[in-house]
């Protein structure tokens, strides 16, 4: 996904066709067409599989993946520990729906992800935000900036905190994490596995990890495996949800 926005941000132009696939697999410009397309695929993937989306094709999840694969490699206090997920999340999301319904479109192309990448990404196409701006009488040149001030945040945010944006303001992420308990599949402890050697939290962008408790948040996790990749025991996987229609743990059930 790295790929296609890059190609979205530097070839549009020239290479439409690149434009046309990056934007239509987003589920926010899929939803204003008439046919829904990408967002009804996005979300049976993730009645399958949970946030999916967040981790392969969302752009702003990307950027923030490079910003913490860099502090990794420079080794600038790269564990990460579990926090309770923060209730903000919902009024924004609620915020943004209002903001849907009543036509105050300034707020979702502040927050949406695909909306920050274009403001962002209009520093060298303006044409792709010029009429989204002025339709609601705000010029490029501010809307580019708002872009490149939110995208500046937020890479700051993830260089500090890993994914908080996802799990603490995306309105998008936060709409398919509520599906977390329906999901298929969820990642999940085996309290009889796990040696307590705290490898999954401390790779855990999404600080949804609780080793002492042996419990995934999985309305905030975004798929990354990034846990499972790191676990020496097998003690934490992604694996068949048991639990679904039951206010369970995510532990794995034998």
């Amino acid at each position: 996904m790295l790929f296609v926005s890059l190609l979205w941000l530097l070839l549009g132009t020239a290479a439409p066709v690149y434009a046309i696939i990056s934007e239509q697999a987003q589920i926010i410009p899929s939803a204003i067409q008439s046919t829904l397309g990408a967002t009804i695929v996005w979300i049976v993937a993730t009645m399958l599989l949970g946030r999916v989306y967040c981790a392969t094709a969302c752009p702003v999840g990307t950027m923030q993946d490079l910003v913490i694969w860099g502090r990794r490699k420079l080794d600038v206090d790269h564990k990460f520990h579990y926090e309770d997920g923060r209730k903000i999340r919902f009024v924004v999301l609620a915020a943004y729906i209002v903001s849907l319904i009543l036509g105050i479109f300034a707020v979702c192309y502040v927050i949406e992800p695909w909306n920050i990448m274009r403001n962002a990404a209009s520093v060298v196409r303006h044409a792709d935000t010029s009429m989204t701006w002025g339709a609601i009488g705000i010029s490029v040149a501010v809307g580019m900036a708002t872009g490149i001030v939110t995208l500046s945040v937020i890479l700051l945010w993830a260089w500090r905190s890993g994914k908080a944006f996802c799990t603490t303001v995306c309105p998008i992420g936060t709409a398919l994490g509520c599906m977390h308990s329906q999901t298929l599949m969820h990642i999940a402890i085996d309290p009889d596995k796990c040696i307590s050697c705290m490898k999954c939290e401390d790779v855990c962008a999404a600080k949804c990890i609780k080793v002492v408790q042996r419990y995934v948040d999985n309305s905030r996790c975004v798929r990354c495996f990034e846990c499972t990749d790191v676990c020496p025991n097998d003690a934490i996987r992604f694996q068949i949800n048991k639990g679904r229609n039951r206010n369970t743990p995510m532990l794995i059930e034998n």
